[in-house]
């Protein structure tokens, strides 16, 4: 049976993703030599892996706008090449300033893929699989985040940091070369201008904002995890960096089976009249009382595979949110916004990207702890629970049939 062409289009945005998270996700696995050598407290050293997250933010929605006028492919060929060379800059930084601005060069890279890829995806896969496609086509980051700690770590070891990063800016240049060959340029008609829907009409959906809110909880949790990872280990007494790095590593592992489960749910619930934020809640309450977990693990200076166990639940609990979210949001508005609306959404989501590795920093310089940092969540998630069941029908678990197309009254 020959594999369907929506599939392997899913697979090469899957290794796009995997290189850009080598990059993204390194930094985080060779932070303590880098705090070594630039005398940096935890607090400054959250700050340095924040600029990567300024400018990828910065960066969602007018890629999105650029990806309208130019095409989504060519976005996403330079973005992936432009990443190539700043992580080939960030191993030639000679300063913090100058590390800094290759994380920010970095940042508005890869801030180019997401409004982009989302497009293509939503063009190429068919309507009754599109939560699966959305998820399965975005587990790169998944497989990034564990490949790009470990390989990391790993790597740390045997060769200054500075070598890492040259190595992964090798990656990318397949992934150019597969876009390059393989994913079409989604058809014209499906970014032409609707006169019936300008883009100020994503702005005025609350919907649209609700949903947007919902995702700066599982975005705060997974950089929390992804930049602080291995030094959580290093609170309950694992120190060296291999094998802290390898610990944490672990929790991109789940994000394939979040991304596959959670998009298969969504849609069968979908099909029985459910609403797909049913799967966004669930995920929202189990990373909450995940994440409660381990700073309960950490206070108490636990054992490392305790802490391990609750790491992959809240991972795999937050990578379920993804597939819903992003098949609730297609469904929003037509093809003529959505490069625009995926930008913008992802850029509310990234706020919590944003305050989380200083947020979490901060509190460790403070309190001597992350168990501070991992508590807050919680508080965070009671409010992006009631965002995600605020999403219409308000506080009712079956589904309205929306009229995206139909004209509407500004």
């Amino acid at each position: 049976m020959p594999i369907p062409f929506y599939s392997v289009i899913w697979g090469i945005l899957v290794y796009t993703w995997v290189c850009n998270y080598l990059i993204r996700l390194a930094l985080s696995s060779l932070l303590p030599p880098i705090i070594q050598e630039f005398g940096l407290s935890y607090t400054s050293a959250g700050f340095l892996s924040t600029g990567f997250f300024y400018a990828y933010m910065a960066m969602q929605l007018p890629a999105g706008v650029l990806g309208d006028r130019f095409g989504r492919k060519r976005l996403l060929l330079a973005g992936v090449l432009l990443g190539a060379v700043a992580s080939a800059l960030t191993g030639l930084a000679t300063s913090l300033t100058t590390l800094f601005l290759a994380r920010l060069l970095t940042g508005l890279s890869q801030g180019l893929l997401f409004s982009n890829d989302r497009v293509i995806i939503a063009a190429t896969t068919p309507r009754e699989k599109m939560a699966l496609g959305q998820g399965v086509s975005f587990s790169g980051p998944g497989l990034g985040t564990t490949l790009g700690l470990l390989l990391a770590g790993a790597l740390g070891v045997v060769m200054p940091w500075r070598y890492v990063f040259f190595l992964f800016a090798l990656p990318p240049l397949l992934a150019a070369l597969l876009l390059w060959r393989v994913v079409p340029e989604p058809p014209h008609a499906t970014a032409a201008a609707d006169p019936a829907w300008p883009f100020r009409r994503v702005l005025r959906n609350g919907d649209f904002w609700l949903l947007g809110i919902t995702g700066i909880m599982p975005v705060y949790v997974q950089f929390l995890l992804a930049t602080w990872g291995p030094l959580l280990f290093s609170e309950v007494g694992i120190t060296d960096l291999g094998r802290s790095a390898s610990l944490a590593s672990l929790q991109g592992v789940m994000a394939p089976v979040g991304l596959l489960l959670s998009g298969l749910v969504a849609d069968r619930l979908h099909r029985l009249g459910m609403h797909r934020k049913v799967v966004i809640l669930a995920a929202v309450l189990m990373t909450a009382a995940s994440m409660i977990g381990m700073g309960a693990i950490i206070q108490a200076r636990g054992p490392a595979w305790l802490l391990t166990l609750c790491m992959l639940a809240a991972s795999f609990s937050l990578w379920c949110t993804w597939g819903p979210s992003y098949a609730i949001l297609g469904e929003l508005c037509p093809p003529s916004v959505l490069g625009k609306a995926f930008g913008l959404y992802n850029s509310t989501c990234f706020l919590g990207a944003i305050a989380s590795p200083f947020l979490t920093g901060w509190m460790k310089d403070v309190t001597g702890s992350f168990a501070a940092g991992l508590y807050g969540v919680a508080g965070v998630s009671l409010v992006c629970a009631v965002t995600a069941l605020a999403l219409r029908p308000a506080f009712r678990l079956a589904e309205r049939p929306l009229a995206v197309a139909a004209p509407q009254r500004p």
